[in-house]
């Protein structure tokens, strides 16, 4: 598992992100993204990013969830950030079989779950959050705040209900 931390920050810091949610679509005009919603995607595409010349865009299923897009907007900027040697990918289920979808994925992670956030909450406030609670404060799915806190191994300091 890769360590993206640093560079969220200096991402985070540029914008003076201190709290959850993390605005993606201003992180990604920050990189001169253009993110688009697209209903005519087939629901097995979650988002594609096109880089051409002077056009760098980033494809949503506006169908999906809005967590689920703000997911795949940070894991298509992840693609584009780590600079993986694509003029277009297209993520289907996010598949971890290849190590480019893996660091995408877990860069997306800390880009809307910032390590550093995440352990202020759990830490400062530990009977006020639960896993659909710190969902919702950070604006993602409950499984992925569940995989969050599994990996990074916050779940051990939460208060968790029977």
């Amino acid at each position: 598992m890769q360590n993206y931390s640093k560079q969220v920050k200096q991402i985070l810091n540029t914008l003076n992100i201190q709290a959850p949610p993390v605005p993606i679509e201003k992180i990604a005009e920050l990189f001169n993204l253009k993110v688009v919603p697209y209903s005519k995607f087939h629901d097995s595409i979650s988002g594609v990013i096109i880089q051409q010349e002077d056009l760098n865009v980033v494809g949503v299923n506006s169908n999906h969830a809005i967590v689920r897009q703000r997911f795949s907007i940070a894991h298509e900027l992840g693609h584009y950030l780590l600079g993986h040697d694509s003029t277009k990918m297209v993520d289907t289920t996010f598949d971890v079989s290849t190590n480019k979808e893996q660091q995408a994925n877990e860069f997306a992670a800390e880009l809307l779950m910032p390590l550093d956030l995440l352990k202020k909450d759990i830490e400062n406030h530990p009977r006020e959050y639960d896993i659909p609670a710190l969902a919702k404060r950070y604006d993602v799915s409950a499984q992925a705040i569940s995989v969050r806190l599994l990996q990074t191994g916050l779940i051990k300091k939460m208060r968790l209900s029977a």
